[in-house]
């Protein structure tokens, strides 16, 4: 006696005749549209999946990337008149016979204090995207480097000290300055013992310690450190509060000194090598555009193919499930048409 049991379910699988298209709808899928194509009737269809492809991916980041671009563009233009601004009133003063007019450097400085506003609010999802040297960063969070004067691993090498770091609203950090030490491992100790308040240590060729740290915690220093040594490398008692000194310098760090006409004039060389970084940024932009627009094309026709390859395989692997479980299914009842009749009513009884 066979006794079996089948649980068919429906596969919504519809067969039409030849003069039109088998349609397959699976309970969960992405939408399908007709468009036109000259290739096969597959190609007719344009799949559109919920889920992200790699494909759809790089374009969601070049346009995100697009967007970044053109907010640092904008803001180059904006910083570029106003150091334009600040070289007109520069040049006035060193053409004019007379002594350098106090208001002048009020006027650069309010052009100078323009342009921080501007490279601040240059932001794309919160991060900006131009540094303090006038350069572009829209691929990773902007960073500020920094030493403290007198740190330096080369000075007062033969003597211990603990130094005593206090980074303002980051936390202090206790440096044992070990002269058995190398100057390597003294930096990597240094390097541990900073890590928690978000700073990096490393050594320059001179032996100065420098400090890395993103744009946040730099400007939450204000400028300022606080040192307390034992009497080598700093005095001993009262804190020391010393400038920390920018490495590179940026256009952001100080005001501008127009107190006589040398410093005039080395205020204008610096403008005008912030003016020809503001063009090199520009025509970086200009070749990133450029770059860009390929990489978004070379993707939407990516997404295209990718697009008609899931809707192949889709297809594919419904019908492949569907004839397996058809068949299981005909086979099952095919089994339980062959059971004798008597047999049958002995089950219904």
């Amino acid at each position: 006696m066979v006794t079996s049991t089948a649980e068919v379910r429906t596969q919504n699988i519809h067969f039409t005749n030849a003069n039109k298209q088998s349609v397959v709808t699976p309970a969960v899928a992405g939408k399908i549209d007709a468009k036109n194509a000259s290739t096969s009737p597959l190609k007719q269809l344009s799949y559109q999946p919920d889920g992200y492809s790699v494909s759809k991916t790089l374009l969601a980041k070049g346009q995100q990337q697009a967007t970044s671009v053109q907010i640092a563009q904008q803001a180059l233009g904006a910083v570029g008149r106003e150091l334009q601004a600040i070289k007109k009133v520069l040049s006035a003063e060193l053409i004019a016979h007379r002594a350098i007019d106090p208001s002048s450097q009020t006027n650069a400085n309010r052009h100078l204090d323009s342009i921080k506003n501007i490279l601040n609010q240059a932001k794309s999802d919160g991060l900006r995207v131009i540094d303090a040297e006038l350069k572009v960063n829209i691929d990773r969070p902007i960073t500020r480097t920094f030493s403290v004067p007198g740190l330096n691993v080369q000075r007062q090498r033969e003597h211990s000290e603990l130094i005593k770091l206090s980074f303002q609203q980051l936390g202090m950090v206790v440096v044992n300055m070990d002269a058995k030490l190398s100057d390597k491992a003294l930096v990597s100790q240094i390097d541990r013992h900073v890590i928690p308040f978000g700073l990096r240590a490393s050594v320059q060729d001179n032996g100065d310690i420098t400090f890395r740290a993103n744009e946040h915690d730099y400007q939450s220093l204000e400028g300022k450190v606080q040192v307390v040594g034992q009497g080598h490398r700093y005095p001993a008692g009262q804190a020391n509060t010393l400038t920390i000194k920018p490495e590179p310098e940026g256009i952001e760090d100080g005001q501008l000194s127009l107190n006589n006409r040398e410093q005039v004039r080395d205020t204008l060389v610096k403008v005008n090598q912030h003016l020809r970084q503001v063009q090199q940024s520009l025509d970086d932009i200009k070749a990133y555009q450029m770059a860009l627009a390929k990489q978004m094309a070379a993707a939407k026709a990516n997404t295209a193919v990718s697009d008609i390859k899931q809707v192949e395989d889709k297809l594919s692997q419904l019908s492949g499930t569907g004839n397996q479980q058809f068949s299981a299914t005909y086979r099952t009842l095919a089994a339980q048409a062959n059971v004798h009749r008597h047999t049958v009513v002995a089950l219904l009884k």
